[in-house]
This record gives structure tokens, sequence and C-alpha cells, in this order.
């Protein structure tokens, strides 16, 4: 794993937000976020995106993407925790908590799978 950056984060602070958001509204639709990503710190607007019929208490996830839409953001909020993804060109960039740390997370590169990483679609 290539470790891009480590940041400091409140997954609680916005579980709380999302919650509060949820109890008034179907479907979550104006939530920002402001990310680091390979290019800086981006701001995300994102869209609640529930897997099955019904939002599951205590489970969120989200879709969204930065202003200049370049970057795609997907994103799992939980009580004490938060994951996601950022595709950025062409890239798939993780955001998981630092285990041990709190509100602490990390944005990383997975490590390439071996011989796969020069492969190509024939």
């Amino acid at each position: 794993m290539q470790i891009v950056k480590e940041f400091p984060f409140s997954g609680e602070n916005l579980f709380r937000e999302i919650e509060k958001k949820a109890a008034k509204v179907e479907q979550i639709k104006d939530i920002k976020i402001t990310l680091p990503t390979p290019a800086g710190d981006e701001e995300f607007k994102l869209m609640e995106y529930n897997l099955g019929e019904k939002r599951v208490p205590g489970f969120y996830t989200f879709r969204g993407a930065s202003a200049d839409g370049q970057k795609i953001l997907t994103l799992t909020v939980k009580p004490k925790s938060m994951s996601g993804m950022i595709r950025y060109n062409a890239e798939n960039f993780y955001i998981e908590k630092v285990k041990n740390a709190k509100n602490k997370y990390q944005l990383y590169l997975p490590k390439p799978v071996k011989n796969q990483e020069n492969d190509a679609l024939k």
C-alpha cells in the first residue's frame, strides 16, 4: 500500500450531521465534505445512495463528485468510522481509518496485484 496522505477527520461528527438530516428527509442530497485528493483538498457534494429499498439505520452510503467533476467519491459512514474510494485519473484511491488512532484517516493506493499492473484488455 502506498499512503498518499494521512489527515485528521471526525467521522463521528459527520455521522451526527447525517443522522440529523436523515431524520428529516427520505434521501439526503446536500452533504458537503472536504477531503484530501492526490491533487489537493477538494470539496465533494454528496447524495445518499441506498443499496437496498430502505435506508439501513446507522449505515449510510453516498456518491458524489468534486466541483470540477474530475474526482468521483463513494463513501460509507457508520457511527464510529467512514471509508470510501476516490476515482481520479483512472486510479482508485481508498480512504480508511488509521488503526488505533482517534480521528485519523489515510488516503492510499493499494498495492498492485503481482503481474497484473500492465495487463490490458484484448
